[in-house]
């Protein structure tokens, strides 16, 4: 499959002319032009979530504030954006999204972080549904664009975004049911288990998994392997329903005695199904990528696949056996290694296309985001390990935590500053 993004680079790249002439045509507007306002907001969200992070308890919310300044925050600004830009270039529609509508979004997230923060429940609820609105009307969207796009061949992926919208809309509801005190007692911890369940892996692991499949190799300058996107439609539609049973399941685990655990080991079978078929995406995409170019994203997607494809597995260990003090350590590696790493691997990809402003300085944005891409791979993903450890061993971890979260912050700053530094082309 053809993306836009590289035919554009492409174009663009010839821009000088033959003989280096100082003529040059105007550049095009980058295809992802239209997602740079979201991006941008998702941006600030990173950064009050990785304050809150430093500060520690300090500032008012603590752990919840920063967990839902990168969940709600980054996650959701950039999954409406992306699985509305995808979706309309796998399905071929014309048009953009409505400038209005990350302004009511981002409403609605706001006043979600107030509610709770400030214990103002009206408030939370009112942001809740904005924000759930929103996305149900995104969803609206996608749906009609599928079903206009008769024969196209990655016309699956959007009905994949469509399941992960559907999956928000359960996680908020249950999200909302917890913060406004109206779900509590033994039923409390289910519930949160299954909002935890359908906002990380289905929200965010399906749209991710979906995208995945065909830009993941994109961004290593590669093909799709033979047959793995035909594998992979078939896959994420069993492993999408097997999500939705295994939230609906971990519910039912607050039954207590027989029932409970008939429904836990039931919500492990199902995840079971979602596990495969994440194995099933990530491993065609981790060979196809390694062969791939060696780019500034590639070992970043490499990781994602390898954590993406290890978190789940885990997870269903611990739901299968009620193990649930083990949900903090695979919270960490789902947020961090997979999720936050995937944003990363793509700002590092989308940077040159939408700082520079001519071939001259993309190039010069590229060579500098691959310089030493290697070494903060590494860095980043023993970060994101000492930062698990630290969760599993709890209190004890509190030092390697500490450390963990300096190193994943510190390489996230040298790559902002890889991207944000001034050009020397256009100095000149």
């Amino acid at each position: 499959m053809e993306l836009s993004a590289p035919s554009t680079a492409s174009r663009s790249g010839s821009a000088h002319g033959a003989g280096g002439s100082e003529q040059r045509p105007p550049r095009r507007r980058s295809p992802f032009a239209a997602a740079a306002p979201s991006i941008t907001i998702a941006l600030v969200y990173a950064a009050l979530a990785g304050l809150y992070l430093a500060a520690g308890s300090a500032l008012p919310g603590d752990r919840w504030a920063a967990v839902h300044l990168f969940t709600l925050g980054v996650l959701t600004n950039l999954i409406l954006v992306f699985s509305e830009h995808f979706g309309r270039t796998v399905t071929r529609t014309a048009g953009e999204r409505a400038a209005w509508w990350p302004i009511v979004t981002n409403v609605g997230i706001v006043a979600v972080l107030i509610g709770v923060v400030a214990d103002l429940t009206v408030v939370l609820a009112a942001g809740a549904t904005t924000v759930t609105v929103s996305v149900f009307a995104a969803y609206l969207r996608l749906r009609r664009m599928r079903r206009a796009a008769v024969g196209a061949r990655f016309a699956w992926i959007v009905r994949v975004y469509e399941r992960a919208h559907g999956a928000f809309i359960h996680g908020a509801i249950f999200g909302a049911l917890l913060g406004t005190g109206v779900v509590s007692g033994r039923w409390y911890g289910p519930t949160l288990y299954a909002h935890l369940h359908a906002n990380i892996l289905g929200w965010a692991g399906l749209t991710l998994l979906a995208t995945l499949v065909f830009f993941g190799p994109t961004m290593a300058r590669t093909r799709i392997e033979e047959g793995a996107d035909g594998r992979a439609a078939r896959a994420l539609r069993h492993g999408a329903t097997g999500l939705t049973v295994a939230v609906l399941l971990l519910v039912l685990t607050g039954a207590g005695g027989v029932t409970g655990q008939v429904a836990r080991i039931g919500a492990g079978v199902a995840l079971a199904v979602f596990a495969g078929s994440v194995t099933v995406v990530c491993l065609p995409v981790i060979r196809s990528v390694w062969r791939g170019r060696a780019t500034a994203s590639r070992p970043a997607i490499v990781a994602v696949g390898a954590w993406f494809t290890v978190v789940v597995w885990f997870d269903v260990v611990v739901v299968a056996t009620g193990s649930w003090w083990w949900l903090d350590a695979l919270g960490v590696i789902a947020l961090a290694g997979v999720l936050a790493q995937a944003i990363l691997a793509t700002l590092l990809y989308l940077a040159p296309m939408l700082r520079g402003r001519s071939s001259d300085e993309r190039a010069e944005i590229t060579a500098r985001l691959e310089r030493g891409m290697m070494t903060r791979a590494v860095a980043f993903n023993l970060g994101v390990l000492a930062i698990t450890l630290g969760a599993a061993w709890r209190a004890g971890g509190t030092a390697v935590t500490v450390g963990g979260w300096t190193v994943l912050l510190g390489v996230l700053a040298v790559s902002a500053a890889g991207a944000a530094w001034p050009l020397a082309a256009r100095r000149a």
